[in-house]
């Protein structure tokens, strides 16, 4: 009802004629997993967790779940930002992303376990750059996941605020924090996963819909906010983190010297983007699409130059890594390299994927498939924000991203 009577507002006032974000699913797309006949590994994964319908969904694909998780309990609990500070960056994305059960889940933590008050909560998605209600480090936190979100970089000014309380290393793990959760709405909001009964928390109604996401015009960095390490800088542990990536002549690429200057995030984030990218279930052309049109997307130019590679040895051919660019409705994709495409752009438009899409992906690919395309989407834009607010430049030799 809210979304029918934000687009009748809208028409009237004659700026669009549809809503701004398609409706979330009052149904799940995938059940969670029944109790009583679990696997093995289903009960080894839910043994610590609450009976949650996040984690009875996710449970259906074990292995992803296994290796992403570990990034995702970093940053819930073991980061070195405030509770207060973390809470105001994942219910800031999620409100964002229209994500209700997110909303409903964080709600709760932030006024239990963060210390929010029922206005402060509220006031994330009414009034986030409020004066009264908020410290000015406070409105930065909320103005990141905003910039995250739009323009796919923290600005310079904000950037500049975050610093006046924190290091490199806890603004790397405050957008960390805010890109995974970006990654969860996705994956909660196109798997229809759905809010316990018991839940007394909901997505407000008041304030006015978030838009949805499309490609930033903002430029990048040309040069590094956190300077890449080399390996002679390095600590014990960092070496030890990034040493089979060392090339033989010594050097090292400007991603892991950068993202290990925190090695509390390097080896669970290296985790989970490496079964996306070699351990999962995807072929390599529907990966490497994914990828790649994410980082067009977002206009993560590192991104793209490291896997432009990587997508001509999986079989595009260069006209089609350059179509990529144009997107889904370019003329030389089969069919299922284009609902492929479209469900990129859907997941970057509005963190989920639409009826007609999830309908077309599944001529093609398996559920556990499905939700890897989510996964390595989100986890793909993760990097991509990093890459970008960091100023992670591109090694000489690279090919440039297409305008």
């Amino acid at each position: 009802m809210r979304l029918s009577l934000f687009a009748a507002a809208l028409l009237l006032a004659g700026c669009m004629t549809t809503p701004a974000f398609s409706p979330r699913l009052a149904a799940p797309r995938l059940a969670p997993v029944d109790e009583t006949s679990l696997t093995e590994a289903q009960r080894d994964m839910l043994g610590s967790r609450g009976p949650l319908n996040i984690y009875r969904t996710l449970a259906n694909h074990v292995e992803l779940y296994n290796r992403w998780s570990p990034l995702g309990q970093v940053l819930l609990n073991n980061t070195s930002i405030s509770p207060r500070h973390r809470e105001l960056a994942m219910l800031r994305m999620g409100w964002l992303c229209q994500s209700p059960y997110e909303w409903a889940q964080h709600a709760r933590i932030a006024k239990a376990a963060a210390g929010l008050s029922e206005a402060e909560v509220l006031a994330i998605a009414a009034a986030p750059d409020n004066a009264a209600v908020w410290s000015p480090v406070d409105r930065a936190v909320l103005k990141m996941a905003d910039e995250l979100r739009y323009d796919a970089m923290i600005s310079d000014a904000t950037w500049a605020t975050l610093h006046t309380i924190y290091t490199d290393n806890q603004v790397m793990e405050l957008l960390f924090t805010s890109a995974q959760y970006q990654l969860v709405s996705m994956a909660l909001n196109t798997l229809g996963v759905q809010i316990e009964p018991t839940a007394v928390d909901f997505m407000p109604t008041g304030p006015d819909m978030p838009a949805p996401a499309t490609r930033p015009a903002v430029e990048r960095l040309t040069t590094p906010r956190v300077a890449p390490l080399r390996p002679d800088e390095m600590t014990a542990e960092q070496h030890a983190l990034v040493a089979s990536r060392i090339e033989p002549d010594g050097s090292l690429m400007n991603l892991y010297g950068t993202l290990v200057t925190n090695p509390r995030l390097y080896g669970p984030r290296l985790r989970f983007g490496s079964y996306i990218q070699r351990d999962g279930l995807l072929d390599a052309q529907t990966r490497e699409l994914v990828i790649l049109r994410t980082a067009w997307n977002i206009r993560a130019s590192y991104e793209w130059a490291h896997h432009a590679g990587a997508a001509a040895t999986a079989g595009l051919s260069e006209a089609q890594i350059a179509a990529i660019a144009t997107g889904p409705s370019a003329s030389l994709w089969t069919p299922k390299q284009r609902v492929v495409l479209q469900a990129a752009d859907e997941l970057r438009r509005e963190a989920f994927i639409t009826d007609a899409t999830w309908t077309r992906l599944a001529e093609f690919f398996s559920m556990k498939e499905r939700i890897e395309i989510v996964f390595a989407a989100g986890g793909y834009m993760m990097t991509g924000l990093a890459i970008n607010s960091f100023g992670i430049q591109t090694e000489p030799g690279y090919p440039a991203m297409p305008k």
